[in-house]
């Protein structure tokens, strides 16, 4: 049977990066320890994801320097839902500069989601 895990758990033995985790730290609901994970790329139940939240975003961060899962886009749909991912990546840059009230930025980039929006902001 093919294990669809099995490279991305060999990957996870190359990181050291929480070692306390591989030898102390083990799930309270289940029982497994992080070093039971790398040895099988898979967790023990639900409550290992987070038990070992921070050790697994770190390899992650190391692997896709990234913790946000985006996905592919279909070709169909891409213009469309790039344009929606680009506008809240804008609305949320836009509330963190009136919370830190860089109002500046924030003009600039009311203009920018206006722009995108049709002139419907």
């Amino acid at each position: 049977m093919f294990d669809l895990f099995s490279d991305f758990s060999d990957f996870f033995n190359n990181f050291d990066v929480f070692p306390v985790y591989q030898d102390v730290k083990t799930c309270p609901h289940c029982g497994r320890s992080y070093a039971d994970f790398q040895k099988t790329g898979k967790f023990g139940c639900a409550q290992c994801y987070e038990t070992f939240r921070a050790p697994v975003a770190a390899t992650l961060k190391q692997i896709h320097q990234n913790t946000t899962h985006t996905g592919k886009l279909p070709s169909r749909s891409a213009e469309g839902l790039k344009q929606q991912r680009r506008m809240a990546e804008l609305k949320q840059q836009l509330s963190k500069a009136v919370a830190e009230e860089d109002y500046e930025t924030a003009a600039k980039l009311h203009k920018e989601i206006k722009a995108i929006d049709g002139g419907n902001a």
